[in-house]
């Protein structure tokens, strides 16, 4: 029975296994199905369609110069649909996607012709915008001019991702155009090069560098995800005759490859320098200077400016509260303890800061001591109430003896009509001293003797009181 019930538990577990083993494998099979795309590829159809898609000549040149002005007058309208409607019709991607095809399949001639025709296409757009822009009279920096002069990672992985969507859509056996014109709007290649035609135009070269730059990373992006497509599709390689043309070509394909694939990832570590370095320094504003009373004012205003061992963080108070000395003098030891901030300089642009001003607020010169701006301005609230309470204090004890004397004088001296106490300070011009004066008026019926003598028992009784010499009697009349 033993042996019986121990070869039932091993037939039950080898069922289990073969049953999740054909789960595993259906599952996978179901999800291969989903996203597998070779059936739907017709390669010689790709290759001729990208091919003809090459040529910036005749009516294509055309669209071209048209779908760049469109675009420029969008730009400098500030109006996306505008802009969204030229990329529509813009033949930019054709040389483009020559490029990554003649690349992965080693055609040597399309590779020519994509460079020539990618060039020709460069220059008619910059060319259009720069017309365009020296002709208009109405000139002025859009929000869409500015965001096309700065690349961060996001242009980057769009212009990859929106690379793969074209280039799949491409090698499918009916062309998906609407998935075509979708790239066509996010890899966003016209608007940079209508942005270099507008600060050519403006003579801003450092600007119209950085447009330029934009352009060559989406395009860049775009031949390595059209590169790597094909060879994961394992396009065939054009076989040359001549065997030593055949390894010139291949080794000079190879290290434009490479040199790609090599740009393409500096450009990258590039790009998310810039883009850690920037959300580090705004969470470092508004880490410091969110305590300052226009501390939010100060956080939102302040340039943040990335240049690979010269950064700089730019503070502007713009009339408003200057910061004082102190403080700023903490932010730059603190921004010297992050990381990623510790080579930025930091950089303050306001009026000067009066004498007054730094002088009423001397509880700054305690900040270097303490972590953070919040603690020294609850400190500042604190003294500053401490200072009121101890004034107030003064005046009630001030107001508590005044009133214990007058009680005290009534039953000691019935006979004084008024008395008044107050202190005054006096000099020779060699010597300064504060005395306390004592004003009193006696009743008729007092005779001079006697008011000396009162006067002097006076004089003896309160300078006990405020513990000092300096006392004066004054009579009045």
């Amino acid at each position: 029975m033993e042996t019986k019930f121990d070869f039932e538990d091993e037939n039950l577990e080898k069922n289990l296994k073969k049953n999740a083993s054909g789960l595993f494998k259906g599952i996978l099979i179901f999800i291969k199905s989903i996203f597998s795309f070779y059936k739907d590829v017709d390669k010689n159809a790709t290759i001729n369609s990208i091919k003809n898609d090459i040529s910036m000549r005749g009516t294509t040149a055309w669209i071209l110069v048209c779908s760049i002005l469109i675009a420029s007058v969008g730009l400098n309208a500030d109006s996306i649909p505008v802009v969204i409607g030229a990329m529509l019709i813009s033949p930019l991607l054709g040389p483009i996607l020559g490029l990554g095809l003649s690349i992965s399949i080693n055609d040597i001639d399309t590779l020519k012709t994509s460079i020539i025709n990618t060039l020709v296409m460069v220059v008619l757009s910059i060319g259009a915008a720069y017309i365009f822009f020296l002709v208009i009279p109405i000139k002025e920096e859009s929000s869409e001019l500015l965001a096309r002069t700065n690349p961060d990672v996001r242009d980057v992985l769009i212009a990859f991702f929106g690379g793969l969507a074209l280039i799949i859509a491409k090698t499918k056996k009916e062309n998906i155009s609407s998935a075509i014109f979708g790239v066509a709007i996010a890899t966003a290649l016209m608007p940079p090069l209508c942005t270099v035609g507008y600060y050519l135009a403006e003579g801003d070269f450092s600007k119209a560098q950085g447009a330029i730059l934009l352009f060559l990373i989406n395009t860049l992006y775009i031949i390595v995800a059209t590169y790597l497509t094909l060879k994961v599709l394992r396009f065939p390689l054009i076989v040359y005759a001549n065997s030593r043309k055949r390894r010139f070509i291949a080794n000079a394909i190879a290290l434009i490859a490479i040199s790609s694939f090599i740009f393409a990832g500096y450009k990258f570590r590039g790009v998310i320098k810039k883009s850690t370095f920037e959300t580090e320094a705004r969470n470092f504003l508004n880490s410091e200077l969110s305590m300052l009373s226009n501390g939010d004012y100060l956080s939102k205003s302040a340039k943040v400016e990335y240049n690979d061992g010269e950064s700089k963080i730019t503070i502007n108070t713009f009339g408003q509260k200057p910061i004082s000395k102190d403080i700023m003098d903490l932010l730059n030891k603190k921004i010297k303890t992050n990381q990623e901030l510790e080579s930025t300089k930091l950089l303050f642009i306001q009026q000067e800061i009066e004498d007054s001003y730094t002088l009423n607020n001397t509880f700054l010169k305690e900040l270097r001591s303490r972590d953070s701006i919040d603690i020294a301005l609850k400190k500042n609230e604190i003294e500053n109430l401490n200072k009121e309470i101890n004034q107030l204090r003064f005046l009630s004890e001030e107001k508590f003896l005044f009133s214990s004397i007058i009680n005290e004088a009534k039953l000691i001296y019935p006979n004084l009509n008024s008395f008044e106490i107050y202190e005054t300070i006096r000099t020779d011009f060699q010597k300064t001293d504060t005395v306390v004066v004592v004003s009193v008026s006696w009743s008729d019926i007092i005779n001079d003797n006697n008011k000396l003598q009162l006067n002097q028992s006076i004089k003896n009784w309160i300078g006990l009181k405020f513990e000092s010499k300096n006392i004066e009697i004054v009579e009045k009349n």
